[in-house]
């Protein structure tokens, strides 16, 4: 029963005994007392009454309603037998919606149905309350957990989650995928989640890795004069070194992120190449002309003049074409660059280490100092292969192709 209509059935009762007697007991007082259902916050009482309106009724049970207070039907209603009078109050809720708070005020009289009234899906939710819990006046606060569809991305697999959870961790955690010690999430573990979002599993690995490298063996140069200037010989043969390097590398999901030096340790030492260069001077050759001969002056001398002449003027204009210069020691080829701050020097350094018979090993299509492909330098007026040219002469090509082409022709310029 009603709390608020239990002393008010003993007025009623009274009242009617009073109006009883006053009419002398006829039939009006069974025409003008009817009865109603009044059913206040889900709550119903049958009474009987006199009152005219549904306004009327609410007021001789004191029943104050408010503007936000759902009355049905209204107050200015006329009464008639077994209405039913719904009264249901307003009342004040703290929702919270997945982390979203918000004040909200409802005519409903149970979690359940505030959360219908406000529009809120808690089919599959998490609540803090029973749907069934009534309503109070005010002091309602009401958390909800929606369901969501989610997917977690672990070790090349999806991981599907329908469930009510309200942050990353919640969903990590029904999925079952474990976190190692530097693994982590595409977003922090406390954050908040919403339908149909993806969440990346990040696995970290921090590996130790070594690595062996050769050391390169570095060049000698002696100078003896058991060599003609221009001649060299290979004392000793040089040989690389090799070091073991120690890395500790990190990696995400398989992709190097950061690679640090820890250690680093000799193996074995590299040996230097001992190259000697000679610093013998060449003899000039004597002059051996038709006058010294012995033989006539007119034959002898005219035959050899003039053949002789003929012969040692084509000699020399084609050494100066094909190979003039002559071969050249490395340190004479180094002047001849510009030396080290030449960018000549850097460029013949780093295609052929200073040799003047490279031949790249890998596809046998580059060779001399430039590493030319024949193609190329013949267009600028080389014949034969490179190699057997002179340092001097590959060096004109080479700047001729420079200047016609830039320096874009080789990778180390």
């Amino acid at each position: 029963m009603i709390d608020f209509l239990k002393n008010r059935k003993v007025q009623i009762a009274a009242q009617a005994v009073v109006i009883t007697g006053l009419v002398g007991g006829t039939g009006a007082v069974v025409t003008m007392n009817k009865p109603v259902t009044l059913e206040v916050n889900g709550q119903a009482e049958e009474i009987r009454t006199f009152g005219g309106t549904v306004g009327d009724i609410l007021d001789s049970h004191e029943i104050d309603v408010d503007k936000r207070d759902q009355v049905k039907p209204g107050v200015g209603t006329k009464v008639d037998r077994d209405m039913t009078i719904t009264v249901n109050t307003a009342k004040k809720v703290a929702l919270s919606v997945d982390g979203k708070e918000t004040n909200e005020w409802t005519n409903a009289n149970t979690v359940g149905q505030a959360l219908a009234d406000l529009g809120v899906d808690a089919k599959g939710a998490d609540l803090n309350a029973k749907a069934s819990q009534r309503l109070k006046d005010k002091g309602n606060d009401i958390d909800v957990t929606t369901s969501k569809d989610l997917t977690v991305v672990a070790d090349g697999k999806d991981h599907k989650v329908s469930a009510a959870v309200g942050t990353a961790k919640e969903a990590l955690k029904d999925t079952g995928v474990k976190l190692d010690k530097d693994d982590f999430l595409s977003v922090p573990m406390s954050a908040e989640v919403s339908d149909g979002q993806v969440l990346t599993v990040n696995r970290v690995k921090n590996d130790t890795v070594k690595d062996k490298q050769a050391i390169k063996a570095e060049v000698e140069t002696k100078k003896s004069d058991s060599l003609y200037e221009g001649e060299t010989k290979v004392e000793t043969e040089g040989k690389d070194g090799e070091k073991q390097v120690t890395y500790k590398v990190k990696t995400i999901n398989g992709e190097e992120v950061k690679k640090e030096k820890k250690d680093e340790k000799i193996v074995s030492e590299p040996k230097a190449k001992v190259v000697i260069q000679g610093t013998k001077k060449k003899e000039e050759p004597a002059d051996t002309g038709g006058s010294d001969s012995g033989d006539s002056g007119d034959s002898g001398s005219g035959d050899s003049g003039d053949s002789g002449s003929g012969d040692s003027g084509d000699s020399s204009t084609g050494g100066g074409s094909g190979s003039g210069g002559g071969d050249m020691s490395t340190a004479e080829i180094k002047a001849m660059l510009g030396g080290p701050g030449s960018k000549w020097y850097q460029v013949a350094k780093c295609e052929s280490e200073f040799n003047p018979r490279a031949v790249n090993k890998s596809n046998n299509a580059h060779f001399g100092l430039f590493q030319f492909k024949l193609q190329t330098w013949q267009s600028m007026g080389g014949s034969g292969n490179p190699v057997d040219a002179s340092p001097r002469e590959q060096f004109e090509r080479a700047k001729k192709l420079q200047a016609a082409a830039g320096w874009g022709q080789w990778a180390c310029a």
